[in-house]
């Protein structure tokens, strides 16, 4: 019976590995088009807006024949989702990046695992395992390493600047937790994911409003229109494998997808933008790769919760 159970569990653990994958795979790429698009002269504020509310609306339009009751309870998750886990630490970094640089912000991006840990391990969702920690330590301060190699304006600055930077790994955290804690029961990822980014996508045309910022997109030209068409429906796959992530695994394994995205992120410069990378970026991946295997040296009990439920269910 146990070895039935475990050679049960077993595909299921690589398949979520696999999305773990993909998923960065597909943030990654998403990066890419946003860097076309703000070269282009999009507003940062204005692209994710459009790029929020046309991914939100499609996933919307995929959902209908769910039947959902619109409650407080849903209202108030599509609101603290959307904040925490995308308009509060895009609407930061879009303001920091003008003021100390990509590559300061782009480490911010590298710490949720190690912040999303702390917390779990403070709520009793996590044991505090020495490898575990000191493997995401690996991979953070790597990804850290590839960031500050392919940037070199991180330098001085206003400290209030830094101190603001590090509210992002911080909502982010809070958002992975908070997901995986506060999920809906009965609703599936696709709706989750929708409404999420809606919420997303009304805040940060309140903050844009408020700012004085041009949202309209029919001042943009043709080819910036598909490009905005062409990230909204990358960022609508992205975000329904996200939520499809968060709901078979935990918040802790789930945070890693920042170093995943880094290392394709490489990969992708390197075939999209012909960058060329030294070794010492290189050595950075290998220690990435190294880090997220020795947090996840015994990924069996990431996904125990989520599958003993379903083996209940299935016995039922």
């Amino acid at each position: 019976m146990t070895q039935l159970t475990m050679g049960a569990e077993h595909p299921k653990q690589t398949f979520v590995v696999s999305l773990l994958m993909f998923n960065g795979f597909l943030i990654a790429l998403m990066l890419a088009l946003a860097k076309e698009g703000t070269t282009d002269g999009i507003p940062p504020i204005t692209y994710a807006f459009w790029q929020t509310f046309i991914a939100g609306s499609i996933l919307l339009i995929f959902s209908l024949h769910e039947k959902i009751c619109l409650n407080k309870a849903l209202m108030t998750y599509f609101l603290i989702s959307g904040l925490s886990g995308i308009a509060i630490p895009n609407a930061i970094a879009f303001f920091l990046v003008t003021k100390i640089g990509a590559g300061f912000t782009g480490i911010m991006y590298a710490l949720p695992p190690i912040f999303t840990f702390l917390i779990s391990t403070s709520l009793g969702l996590e044991k505090l395992k020495v490898h575990k920690l000191t493997g995401l330590f690996i991979a953070v301060l790597a990804c850290a390493w590839i960031v500050l190699q392919r940037h070199s304006e991180v330098g001085e600055g206003n400290v209030l600047w830094y101190a603001l930077g590090i509210i992002i790994p911080i909502m982010l955290s809070i958002g992975n937790v908070y997901r995986s804690l506060a999920w809906p029961k009965g609703i599936k990822s696709m709706p989750l994911a929708a409404g999420t980014l809606l919420a997303s996508a009304f805040s940060l045309g309140m903050f844009g409003s408020l700012n004085r910022i041009e949202l309209a997109a029919t001042e943009f030209s043709i080819n910036a229109q598909l490009l905005l068409l062409t990230q909204g429906l990358l960022t609508a796959l992205t975000y329904f494998c996200s939520f499809e992530l968060q709901k078979r695994s935990n918040p802790v394994f789930y945070s890693q997808l920042g170093a995943v995205a880094a290392v394709f992120g490489l990969l992708i410069g390197i075939i999209w933008f012909n960058e060329v990378y030294s070794m010492q970026i290189w050595l950075g991946v290998l220690l990435v790769i190294v880090g997220l295997r020795m947090s996840n040296r015994t990924s069996f009990s990431l996904f125990k919760l989520n599958l003993n439920s379903k083996d209940i269910s299935l016995k039922k």
